[in-house]
């Protein structure tokens, strides 16, 4: 449904002739926008179920488009659905930590990890091991030194040359660490598929669908409780749970040549895309609120959006954050 807030989307094009023309026919919506005839009449058909325009029973039949209210009021609705499955997720990882907190005993297939040196050595084992993909959700605060951080990237760097898939879900305070953004921007260039989510609730690491390291408490008891997970029922609970967050996530990609925007601004999108305020913008990325305000008028009129929340989805669409 969001395409039609895309200008210069299939849905956009049509939706947007409708609004500036008033009542017309497929052929003549054909003509105004260069799409194809057949193209227009399927993105109509598209839009009538999702109650964005209307048919009368002429011959020709004249379509009508629907207010834009009632676009806006969709995509606020599809939009709070979003978050609404965001903090189901959150609740059920909070589920899941108790059930494993209390399965840690008896039970073979969780195991406590009783230092932070054994979680450095286990994410490392973890993806040596891993055959296909590792799956991660990355979060602060932070405990490794420099030079944990640069093995990582060596490791994970090497591992993807070898074809093993990097997904990772970034906290948006990705942007507010210098040394972890230019990081997780090697990485991108690399390959690895980033996307970004205002808060994450725990810390994840998942190598195919074999074990998983959980930090379930990393704010108030840093790394300690974390766990171990081998095959189990929780483990694909946890694997549910991180694709559910990932199909929430923005994504990030590395887009060369022109198109590309400067990291500050890809920064600012996807903060507006998260939902932040200008202030919050302002205070992430260490600027003043006119500059954020200046630098956000500038990327609107870039990107042909009339709202921010046009602007998250016309550059998400292109490739742009």
């Amino acid at each position: 449904m969001l395409d039609v807030l895309v200008p210069d989307s299939d849905q956009g094009r049509v939706y947007r002739a409708l609004t500036m023309r008033g009542r017309s026919d497929h052929q003549a919506i054909a003509r105004y926008t260069g799409l194809p005839e057949s193209t227009v009449l399927t993105v109509l058909h598209t839009l009538a179920d999702l109650d964005l325009v209307h048919a009368d029973d002429g011959d020709p039949v004249l379509w009508e488009a629907a207010s834009p209210d009632r676009v806006m009021s969709l995509a606020l609705a599809e939009e709070e659905n979003r978050r609404a499955r965001l903090w189901q997720a959150g609740a059920e990882l909070d589920r899941l930590y108790h059930h494993a907190r209390a399965a840690s005993g008896p039970l073979r297939y969780v195991e406590p990890i009783e230092h932070p040196a054994t979680l450095i050595l286990l994410t490392k084992r973890l993806q040596e091991q891993a055959a296909q993909q590792v799956r991660w959700l990355d979060r602060p605060p932070y405990y490794s030194k420099p030079h944990h951080f640069r093995a990582q990237e060596e490791t994970q760097a090497r591992r993807m040359a070898d074809g093993i898939r990097y997904r990772t879900l970034y906290s948006q305070d990705v942007y507010a660490d210098h040394r972890l953004f230019s990081a997780m921007t090697r990485m991108a260039e690399r390959g690895e598929r980033v996307r970004v989510l205002p808060e994450l609730p725990v810390k994840l690491t998942i190598g195919d669908a074999e074990s998983a390291l959980l930090v379930p408490d990393p704010d108030r008891s840093g790394l300690e409780g974390a766990l171990l997970v081998r095959p189990s029922g929780l483990l694909r609970a946890l694997i549910g749970i991180f694709e559910t967050l990932w199909t929430l996530g923005i994504p990030v990609t590395d887009v060369g040549g022109e198109q590309r925007l400067p990291p500050q601004d890809r920064a600012i999108l996807t903060l507006m895309a998260a939902g932040a305020t200008d202030e919050t913008i302002a205070r992430r990325l260490d600027m003043s609120r006119r500059t954020v305000v200046r630098r956000i008028a500038a990327l609107l009129d870039r990107l042909g959006a009339t709202t921010r929340f046009q602007a998250g989805v016309q550059a998400a669409k292109r490739g742009l954050l």
